[in-house]
């Protein structure tokens, strides 16, 4: 389309194209013309001028600059003040961005999505494995940990973050703030609310070249892009654009000449009239080109799709442009503090310099101290001079600590570190109750981020459940290997294919985003594990787990399907069980692993229980069958008591081995009743005594009787610190109320007291 096709078209103000009264339908395209994106962004960027004139004076301050001049400070004559940024702005920024670090990094997972494939009984382990599976894919990616660090700073730093993507098909986004991308002044600060957006990049010639260097035919105008390339430069961009030139400080390369040619662009996004979303690409400069480098019609099918913005609140009247962030809020107080701390030590050079006055001009240039042993002397004509010195600690100081407190103060919202002022100590329902006002402060700050990361992790799964994805595509062979990974672990592609994006969430993690709120948190749902089923557990178990070691060690302490892993020690237990059931005995080592042991032998005791119970074995022979097993298994239980990460499985164990501690007495009861009627009846029969073996022997006697007395000695410390637990909360509950009583009487003598004056 040339400049004569915008004779058919009727434009608005931007120079986007609208609809004549006499138009039978409205135009299938708005953006007309490369020159017509390069004057809309030019005016955004003009209109943007004293915003970007903001920005880069607070990311100065985050760069450290020096909160005074230092060329005005020598032309005055006073090279030697003190003149530090102190980065306490930068101190205030890693606090505020930590918690957002942790919504990301710190959950097990970052996404959960459910699947419209499968019966509704398999959909569940599925979108388990998907979970986990997609998760890692997107974590390790080489850019996601760059690309997430400059979304959280862009979003607290200067209030407004923006993910988006170069092209419809790259699952991998991008994160930029203001100065990238511009958006018409007084729109709302969502996606959905914005007709027009442009944004600035640039492309190396190679980068550009392999766009166009491709047998099939895409978006891309080979030609447009040819004459791009010819023009490329690596001179020093137009530096009214002042944050483009405090990039070029910063990483001083203000008057580097060996760069790499760059041809810059300029990228818009138009919502057409029938509110898809396409997509231009032309040249900042014009290079003469009458075509765009890259043009893609009605590619998404809203804005949402092309870019996710993560505003930080409303700001003062829910408009884009009136959002702002740390930066914007702390700039005042980090000058004044710098300027502040520069003076106090200024002030501190003073008062410990000897300050001496000459007579003449000449005098100066003898100065100096003459030194004789531990004498020093001054020269003629010099007298020190008593200058009276400011009280520091009423001057400068307070201003230091009221900048601090007020600095806290406007930012209250990003950090919890106004809610621990002060160096008292702290009860532990303290700390629980600034942990939860901490939260609360914080709690509209999340919403604003969970909100756009939900769209974010929707789109990111919506492009990578393309079933036309292949590994050539940009981001392509993590794909090809995420469906591999879930193709190993028995998981259909189908039910990958048919993932319902839209319900798609990110992950909210406990104590949102404060590490010391998830602690407290996890402690709280500690103490109520016993009412929780074996997954409620498990689950609690590795959420510790990962809070402690972090989700890449998590599986080495608690595997995620929850099986009980095995050892060498397994598997000797196992070959014990034979041995001991044949009443051959065993020893107990000190290097066993018991609580394995006992695990695997308490099994057939468990299966002699059930059975002595169902009446399927004679009791008689339930119990010396088992007797040495038993025996066996009470000592690995004994060595367990003390460990306390053991201490409720080992308490099963000892209650189920008093129960079949009674299963063996009376069977051996009932061995030893069997034993004597068979010797009465042989006497009556005249027949001569024989020799009937008793069911114990000796040996084997003593070995009962010795873990029968251990069960009762484990019975008793149980019922002993029952006892103990209970005698204690008595204690408390008596200690509290004699506090309270003691209160209300003093309350009652101050009231008293006031009332007779």
């Amino acid at each position: 389309m040339n400049e004569n096709d915008d004779l058919c078209f009727a434009f608005d103000e931007l120079g986007l194209a609208t609809i004549k009264p006499e138009m039978p339908v409205a135009p299938k395209e708005r953006l007309t013309t490369p020159a017509r994106l390069r004057s809309i962004h030019m005016r955004f960027r003009e209109d943007d001028r004293i915003n970007a004139y903001n920005r880069a004076l607070c990311q100065s301050l985050l760069d450290g600059e020096p909160p005074y001049n230092q060329e005005e400070l020598n032309n005055a004559n006073q090279p030697d003040t003190t003149n530090l940024n102190f980065q306490g702005a930068e101190k205030k920024l890693e606090r505020a961005k930590a918690p957002y670090y942790r919504l990301i990094n710190s959950g097990e997972n970052i996404l959960s999505v459910k699947t419209l494939y499968g019966a509704e009984d398999q959909r569940t382990d599925w979108e388990d494995i998907m979970n986990e599976e997609i998760s890692k894919t997107i974590r390790g990616c080489d850019e996601f940990p760059y690309e997430a660090d400059r979304l959280i700073h862009k979003f607290v730093w200067e209030g407004v973050g923006i993910a988006h993507w170069t092209d419809d098909r790259d699952w991998r986004f991008k994160a930029s703030g203001f100065g990238q991308f511009y958006y018409p002044r007084q729109v709302a600060a969502t996606e959905a609310k914005q007709e027009i957006v442009t944004a600035e990049d640039e492309f190396t010639i190679t980068e550009l070249w392999g766009k166009i260097n491709r047998e099939e035919e895409n978006e891309w105008n080979r030609e447009a892009v040819r004459l791009a390339i010819t023009k490329a430069t690596s001179a020093e961009p137009e530096y009214q654009n002042w944050e483009r030139l405090m990039e070029e400080v910063k990483n001083n390369d203000l008057y580097v000449g060996t760069r790499l040619p760059k041809v810059r662009v300029i990228v818009g996004f138009v919502k057409e009239f029938d509110g898809r979303v396409s997509q231009y690409i032309t040249c900042e400069n014009d290079c003469g080109e009458t075509n765009f480098l890259f043009t893609s019609r009605h590619c998404y099918a809203s804005m949402t799709e092309a870019m996710v913005l993560f505003p930080y609140g409303t700001g003062t009247n829910t408009k884009l442009h009136g959002i702002r962030g740390l930066g914007y809020k702390v700039y005042p107080f980090e000058q004044q503090l710098n300027r502040s701390v520069c003076r106090l030590i200024d002030q501190g050079e003073l008062a410990s310099s000897l300050i001496l006055q000459g007579e003449t001009e000449t005098d100066y240039a003898n100065m100096g101290l003459e030194y004789m042993g531990n004498l020093a002397g001054l020269p003629p004509n010099f007298k020190v001079v008593n200058v009276p010195m400011p009280d520091l600690q009423r001057s400068i100081i307070p201003a230091i600590d009221m900048m601090n407190q007020l600095g806290n103060e406007r930012t209250s919202g990003y950090s919890s570190e106004n809610v621990f002022d002060g160096g008292q100590r702290k009860t532990k329902f303290e700390v629980s109750a600034a942990l939860e006002q901490s939260a609360e402060l914080s709690t509209a700050a999340l919403d604003f981020f969970y909100t756009p990361a939900d769209r974010l992790i929707q789109q990111i799964t919506r492009r990578m459940t393309r079933r036309d994805y292949i590994g050539e595509d940009p981001g392509g062979s993590e794909i090809v290997d995420l469906r591999l990974r879930l193709a190993k672990r028995g998981v259909p592609l189908e039910a990958f294919f048919r993932i319902d994006w839209k319900r798609t969430s990110f992950v909210r993690i406990i104590g949102a985003g404060s590490a010391a709120a998830k602690s407290l948190g996890l402690e709280r749902m500690t103490e109520l594990m016993s009412y929780m089923d074996d997954v409620g557990k498990l689950n609690l178990n590795r959420e510790k787990a990962i809070d402690a070691v972090g989700t890449a060690q998590v599986d080495k302490f608690f595997p995620r399907n929850g099986l009980v892993r095995t050892t060498v020690d397994t598997q000797i237990a196992i070959l014990q069980n034979a041995q001991l059931l044949q009443g051959l005995p065993i020893p107990v080592l000190s290097s066993d692993l018991h609580l394995a042991h006992a695990r695997e032998h308490m099994k057939p005791l468990l299966q002699m229980y059930e059975a002595a119970q169902a009446g399927q074995i004679p009791l008689g022979e339930a119990a010396t069958s088992n007797i040495e097993l038993f025996g066996h298994t009470v000592e690995h239980v004994q060595l367990i008591e003390g460990d306390i990460a053991a201490s409720e499985e080992a308490a099963a164990m000892r209650q189920m081995l008093q129960r079949i501690e009674e299963i063996i007495s009376n069977g051996l009861k009932e061995a030893e009743a069997a034993n004597q009627q068979a010797a009465e009846e042989q006497a009556v029969a005249g027949e001569e005594a024989a020799m009937v073996e008793p069911p114990l022997s000796q040996e084997q006697q003593e070995r009962f009787n010795k873990a029968q007395a251990e069960i009762e000695i484990m019975r008793l410390k149980t019922d002993a610190g029952i006892e103990m637990e209970a005698r204690r909360n008595q204690a408390r509950i008596q200690m509290d109320d004699a506090k309270t009583a003691a209160e209300i009487k003093r309350k009652n003598l101050m009231q008293m007291a006031s009332g007779g004056q």
